[in-house]
C-alpha cells in the first residue's frame, strides 16, 4: 500500500510540474541544446524584433534577425546577432577595439542576398560575457562556426576585421568546412596573440587580403605573401588610414563592401 500511494504521489507530481511549465512559457526566448565536438553546448535564442511564439520547432526559420548566445569549449558564453536565410553562412568576426556593431549595416546587406550570416562578440567584450582574453580569439571564432553548422549552414565563408582577421586565420585550415578567408586590416602580434608563419603556410582555401595604405597597424601584405592560399587577392585603399570595420564608414566603403560580395559569390558559386 505505501509503495502504491508514492507511485500517486509522485505522478501527481509530474502533472502539476507541466501544468505548471505550459503555463509559465516565455515567448521572449528559447532554449535549445546544440551537439558539439567537446560535448553540447546550451544556446539561447531570441528574436530581435518580433515575439518568438511559445512553441518553435524551427527558430530559424524565418530571416530574423535573432539574438543568440553561444557558449565556447572552455564555457564562455558569447553573444551574436543572426541574420538571413540559406545553407551558406557568413561569420564577420569584429576588430579590437570595437565589436559586432560595425558589421551590422554589411550584414543586413549581405543577408539580403540569400546568407545566413553571424555577427558576435568576443569574450569579455560588447554583450559577451568572461574576461577580455586576446589569446582565446580562435577559441571564441571556432564557437561561433560551430553554431552556425550545427544549426542552419553546411559551408562557411569567414570575414574578420584586426582581430577577428588573426582568429581566421588561425582557424581556417583546421576546419574543413571553412570555403574562404578574408583579411582586413590584422596585424601579426596583438598584445599575446601572434600568428606565425606556419598559420599562414596552411591556408589552403581562396582568401582575400585588404587594408589601408596609412594604416600603421596591420600587416597584410606581409602575411599576403607568406599565405600558402594558391588562390588570392590583395587590395590596399591608398590614401586612406581607416582600419578594419571603420572602412565601411568612409569613401571606400561602398568598394569594400563591394569586394567582399564579390569574394563571397566566388567562393561559394552563387
Amino acid at each position: 500500500m505505501q509503495t502504491r500511494w508514492a507511485s500517486l504521489t509522485l505522478s501527481v507530481v509530474v502533472l502539476l510540474l507541466l501544468f505548471s511549465a505550459c503555463g509559465s512559457s516565455n515567448p521572449q526566448a528559447i532554449q535549445q541544446t546544440v551537439p558539439t565536438s567537446e560535448g553540447t553546448a546550451a544556446i539561447s535564442l531570441t528574436e530581435e524584433a518580433t515575439p518568438l511564439p511559445t512553441t518553435t520547432p524551427e527558430p530559424f526559420s524565418d530571416g530574423g534577425p535573432w539574438e543568440i548566445n553561444f557558449i565556447t569549449a572552455d564555457d564562455a558564453t558569447l553573444y551574436g546577432i543572426l541574420y538571413g536565410q540559406g545553407q551558406t553562412g557568413i561569420i564577420l568576426a569584429p576588430t579590437y577595439p570595437g565589436g559586432s556593431e560595425g558589421w551590422r549595416p554589411f550584414a543586413e546587406e549581405i543577408a539580403e542576398q540569400g546568407y545566413r550570416v553571424l555577427t558576435f562578440d568576443f569574450r569579455g567584450q560588447g554583450k559577451s560575457e568572461g574576461d577580455r582574453s586576446i589569446a582565446d580569439a580562435s577559441t571564441d571564432l571556432e564557437a561561433a562556426i560551430t553554431v552556425l553548422l550545427e544549426n542552419v549552414a553546411d559551408r562557411v565563408v569567414l570575414i574578420g576585421a584586426g582581430l577577428g582577421g588573426m582568429a581566421a586565420i588561425q582557424v581556417a585550415p583546421h576546419n574543413e568546412d571553412v570555403i574562404g578567408l578574408v583579411v582586413i586590416s590584422s596585424p601579426r602580434v596583438l598584445e599575446d596573440l601572434e600568428i606565425a608563419d606556419k598559420d599562414l603556410s596552411d591556408l589552403d582555401v581562396p582568401s582575400l587580403w585588404l587594408g589601408t595604405r596609412n594604416d600603421m597597424v596591420h600587416n597584410v601584405e606581409d602575411m599576403y605573401d607568406i599565405s600558402g592560399s594558391s588562390d588570392k587577392e590583395l587590395w590596399i585603399y591608398e590614401g586612406s588610414s581607416l582600419h578594419g570595420t571603420f572602412i565601411l564608414e568612409g569613401a571606400d566603403g561602398p568598394d569594400l563592401e563591394r569586394r567582399l560580395l564579390e569574394f563571397v559569390m566566388q567562393v561559394t558559386g552563387d
